[in-house]
């Protein structure tokens, strides 16, 4: 994908990255994650001018460090499902999600190792980038 020009094209860019590769959108949270996904995009473009294809881990970390410290526990935690999931739909999940440890990762704020629980749904990588 080229590189957005202006931050509402990196924030459309967002949306249809979720919308293409998220298996069966169901329930009430996949549109908040479309909308805070763009949210993210146009945040992380008016800092680095970079969309979500572009985006790397420093840019994600930046994101959660920075931009959500203000926001109650339980919105960096909604937050940070959101941003799990875009890190997931690039394909980067490996690379990237142990090293986002932070106090978004629990509703509480507490940090720490998670424990096993359900696994994630994967999303589905069947379209290619380009």
């Amino acid at each position: 994908m080229r590189r957005p020009s202006h931050e509402r094209a990196a924030a459309y860019q967002a949306r249809i990255l979720l919308a293409e590769n998220v298996p069966e959108p169901r329930g009430r949270d996949y549109p908040s994650h479309r909308a805070r996904a763009g949210h993210v995009a146009e945040v992380i473009w008016r800092r680095w001018q970079v969309g979500p294809y572009q985006s790397r881990f420093e840019h994600m970390r930046w994101y959660l460090v920075e931009r959500t410290d203000h926001y109650t526990d339980s919105t960096r935690y909604r937050h940070w499902l959101t941003v799990r999931l875009m890190i997931l739909c690039l394909g980067h999940a490996g690379d990237w999600l142990d090293h986002l440890d932070g106090p978004w990762v629990r509703p509480t704020g507490e940090s720490g190792p998670l424990k096993d629980g359900r696994p994630m749904i994967e999303p589905d990588y069947k379209r290619s980038f380009e």
